[in-house]
């Protein structure tokens, strides 16, 4: 039986337990996913008390991500090279191993080619994810950084690729012309005053890809922006499912077509988003 949960604070507006649970029924697995608040500083104690307590695996949202690089677990090293894991794994009843599938979402969600000329808006453990998909994929690309001492952290977790940090504030909606992507990471209403400026106006941006990472609110106000503005946009619900499909596969121990998968949670998710 899969014994799992999503751990972080707040917590109370998560989707994960929505669609780890639709996965485990479609797989025909006997499992349970729920929601537990576990805010800063907590983890090493939470994951203390919950020894040979027979779970399959954690999944960790903001701001444990982070955190849990710092502890005595195994770190897998795309997740040690970004400091963000999303994925604690269990065996005998002990934590064993964490991982990114973050990582793994944006390789999949990033169409990009070698000359594609890219934009990461924030610097936290989510920017680096998408940092180090790109590295490699992308000579370089630029990073606008609300909080200048995470660059460091954010050029080490791409070190096949040249990053030119940015401020935040310099990203401006004449600013969007230059790239055929944005991956915009910032916290909920960070970018409101970029979604503001791009009110009432008429350009074509039908040749710029916006990926978003959040779904709490959704539809953000830049997200509203870029789709009136006709851009390919991928949200948070996006990869919230793209980075969930590797966690189910790896608790469930069950290998499956993640087109089909896919397709399902994210009809499950757009349900709870449109309620």
């Amino acid at each position: 039986m899969i014994k799992a949960a999503v751990l972080g604070s707040p917590i109370g507006h998560s989707l994960s337990p929505v669609l780890h649970k639709r996965a485990y029924e479609l797989l025909g697995v006997d499992g349970s996913y729920e929601k537990v608040e576990v805010k800063s500083g907590e983890l090493e104690n939470f994951l203390e008390s919950v020894r040979l307590d027979g779970w399959t695996g954690f999944s960790l949202t903001m701001p444990l991500k982070e955190e849990i690089v710092e502890l005595d677990i195994l770190i897998e090293p795309i997740a040690k090279l970004s400091r963000s894991a999303n994925t604690i794994l269990f065996s005998d009843g002990e934590p064993t191993r964490a991982l990114s599938t973050d990582k793994l979402a944006f390789d999949r969600l990033l169409n990009i080619g070698k000359d594609s000329k890219v934009a990461i808006l924030g610097g936290g453990g989510t920017a680096r994810s998408a940092a180090a998909s790109l590295s490699g994929r992308v000579d370089h690309f630029d990073a606008f950084v609300r909080s200048p001492q995470k660059s460091r952290s954010l050029v080490e977790a791409a070190p096949a690729a040249e990053i030119r940090i940015h401020n935040f504030a310099d990203f401006t909606v004449n600013t969007w012309s230059k790239y055929d992507l944005v991956v915009s990471t910032v916290p909920a209403g960070a970018s409101d005053e970029l979604a503001l400026a791009l009110h009432g106006r008429n350009e074509d941006f039908s040749a710029v890809r916006f990926v978003e990472v959040l779904y709490n609110p959704w539809p953000t106000e830049l997200l509203a922006s870029m789709r009136l503005l006709g851009a390919q946009c991928s949200d948070g619900l996006d990869l919230l499912v793209e980075q969930a499909l590797y966690q189910i596969s790896l608790f469930t121990g069950i290998e499956f077509d993640y087109d089909w998968m896919r397709s399902e949670l994210l009809a499950v998710g757009l349900e709870q988003l449109d309620m």
